[in-house]
């Protein structure tokens, strides 16, 4: 099947940030939220302090009804997705998704190249090949529904095991310390 280590790296998620990593990042996008609120209200007082607050908000409210009328979209929201995308915890989303896609795209391209049902006499050497989760994608793959199943993610993890343990055994092949089993 020709398992590459950059293979390996892909279906093991390696780089996928961690829960610690993802707390630390929860932790630090929420104080960030926090210092930008406690901006926004320095700032409206001292504008309501200066006695401008009233035409701030009309010019506001006038910028708002105008990016909407000409594309549809809130300014506020997209604002607020913009924000959020550059947060830590946003950082690590993308990362993570991106990590995620390519795992998903390999796994496809492999699906192309082989039936994964024909790995199961790989199941003499390596148990975890036939595990029950295993038939589920064995039965996606016959069915074409492969890829739209890939969507959720605890399906790709259960798919990226099942291409991990079949490259544990080519390794095992390769290295001469099995008989080639009989397809």
């Amino acid at each position: 099947m020709g398992f590459t280590s950059e293979l390996l790296k892909t279906v093991t998620f390696q780089g996928l940030s961690s829960t610690p990593a993802r707390l630390i990042a929860a932790g630090a996008s929420l104080v960030i939220w926090v210092l930008s609120v406690l901006l926004l209200v320095g700032l409206s007082f001292r504008f309501e302090a200066a006695g401008i607050a009233d035409q701030i908000g009309l010019a506001a409210v006038s910028i708002i009804l105008v990016h909407y009328s000409l594309s549809g979209r809130f300014l506020l929201a997209d604002i607020a997705i913009w924000l959020a995308l550059r947060t830590p915890v946003g950082v690590l989303y993308r990362n993570d998704r991106k990590i995620l896609g390519r795992a998903r795209r390999v796994i496809l391209r492999l699906a192309r190249q082989h039936s994964f049902a024909s790995f199961l006499p790989y199941s003499n050497i390596n148990p975890a090949v036939a595990r029950a989760d295993s038939f589920e994608v064995f039965k996606q793959q016959e069915a074409g529904t492969l890829q739209s199943w890939l969507d959720d993610t605890k399906n790709l993890n259960t798919a990226a095991h099942l291409v991990f343990q079949v490259a544990l055994v080519e390794q095992a092949l390769a290295a001469g310390d099995y008989p080639r089993p009989e397809f």
